[in-house]
């Protein structure tokens, strides 16, 4: 049955799929502002319509060609800053000192003569 096409169409093309990426879209921007909701740069979903003419051999307009395009994004995830120490092409951290790579922490065996770290301390 021919049906003028309008939002509830959605649900009805493509056996439901392009209203469930929809849904799903929503959801993964609703469930970002409920884990982060500190950050409060906009979660966005985007329905796109994409509409491209077709003609016949006379040039003729005959009907149209429509696709969707469904997409969605939330604000880049950051973490803090982590000083590490480059040996060798390899990057070294220490959990227990992230903000400075060259802080010794208790973690670290003593070498001789109380040297900790490459660093020597008091003790």
């Amino acid at each position: 049955m021919i049906e003028k096409f309008g939002m509830e169409g959605l649900a009805k093309l493509d056996g439901g799929r392009i209203k469930v990426a929809f849904e799903q879209a929503m959801r993964r921007c609703s469930d970002d502002c409920e884990d982060r909701p500190a950050t409060d740069d906009a979660r966005k979903v985007v329905l796109t319509a994409e509409l491209v003419p077709i003609c016949d051999d006379t040039g003729a307009f005959v009907s149209v060609d429509v696709k969707f395009h469904i997409k969605d994004s939330q604000p880049v995830r950051r973490s803090a800053t982590f000083n590490m120490k480059v040996s060798k092409g390899n990057l070294l951290f220490n959990e227990l000192s992230a903000e400075d790579i060259h802080q010794a922490t208790i973690d670290e065996p003593a070498g001789p003569a109380g040297i900790v770290g490459g660093k020597t301390h008091a003790g």
